[in-house]
């Protein structure tokens, strides 16, 4: 009889915690078409798992994830094709649509297209942006015409910082440079769109985690995600605890936001969550906030 009512209680105190999950919003996820699925991706990732085996499982992976974990909100970059296909099979509203780009002329893409997706509702977020891969900086020339369409629709941006995947400039991102991943390097762009709501990705990496907490005491209209650094690999889970300790030292914690970037492993959702949620030096408060309430403000979804 004890036996069983433990069970009962475990099988509760289950449903109840999963009941009780906090809303999460997602800001740092990728979706793909078929045709460029696991390009830019090894087989398997840091710990020898292999990914989703084709794009079309992958959506459906994550879309269960979102609805497991209470994510209700998710910023999702790709192709145009592949965040559309996304929109179209979300029967919850949790999509933010964004765009993967690496150089302002991905998929033919010019400032006049540009503002039609804008306006079209197509593009509600500009991100991923990586300059980085393409071995530009957002505050390069090039970049600056979508910038102020973003500050005159008042669209978000998202931006790489720090480091790509190891060996990534040896195969699909040549003129990937470490040092192009500095968050200072966005300086300009603060200054002369002082309106533009920007978060960066990563928050520095590995790299540059101090230069982000800079960056943001300078500028406070700047938020960052720390997406991939609490799964990828057991060196980025560190430099993230460290930033996050400094982070919430330094008072800035109210900026930093939940992001996943689960790239073709949807199991990284969880582990993201789980990691998180394991940080005992963080509040359930702190906790609360930069799964949901940081990013709720950020997207003015208040």
């Amino acid at each position: 009889m004890k036996r069983i009512l433990l069970v009962t209680l475990i099988i509760l105190t289950q449903s109840w915690l999963v009941s009780a999950q906090t809303r999460i919003i997602d800001m740092h996820v990728h979706s793909y078409s078929e045709d460029d699925f696991g390009v830019r991706e090894p087989a398997t990732d840091f710990y020898g798992v292999k990914g989703s085996p084709d794009a079309q499982t992958h959506m459906q992976e994550c879309f269960a994830a979102f609805k497991k974990f209470n994510i209700v909100k998710a910023a999702v970059s790709g192709s145009p094709e592949s965040v559309a296909h996304w929109a179209r099979e979300d029967q919850d509203n949790r999509i933010i649509r964004g765009i993967l780009m690496f150089d302002p002329k991905d998929y033919e893409m010019d400032s006049i297209k540009f503002e039609q997706l804008v306006r079209e509702k197509k593009i509600t977020i500009f991100g991923e942006l990586g300059p980085y891969y393409g071995g530009t900086t957002l505050s390069d020339d090039i970049w600056q015409p979508y910038l102020r369409i973003c500050e005159k629709y008042d669209i978000p941006v998202a931006v790489h910082t720090g480091g790509g995947d190891p060996g990534g400039t040896y195969s699909w991102a040549p003129k990937a440079r470490l040092a192009l991943g500095d968050p200072y390097l966005i300086e300009d762009v603060l200054v002369k769109y002082p309106k533009l709501r920007i978060y960066l990705m990563h928050a520095g990496g590995e790299d540059w985690p101090e230069h982000a907490i800079r960056l943001m005491a300078y500028y406070p209209q700047l938020y960052t995600d720390i997406a991939v650094l609490l799964w990828v690999e057991p060196n980025t889970q560190r430099y993230v605890k460290q930033f996050l300790k400094d982070i919430k030292e330094a008072g800035y914690l109210d900026r930093v936001m939940f992001g996943s970037d689960q790239m073709v492993w949807p199991y990284a959702i969880e582990k993201s969550i789980d990691f998180l949620n394991g940080l005992d030096f963080l509040t359930e408060k702190e906790r609360e906030d930069i799964f949901y309430n940081n990013a709720a403000r950020f997207l003015k979804l208040e």
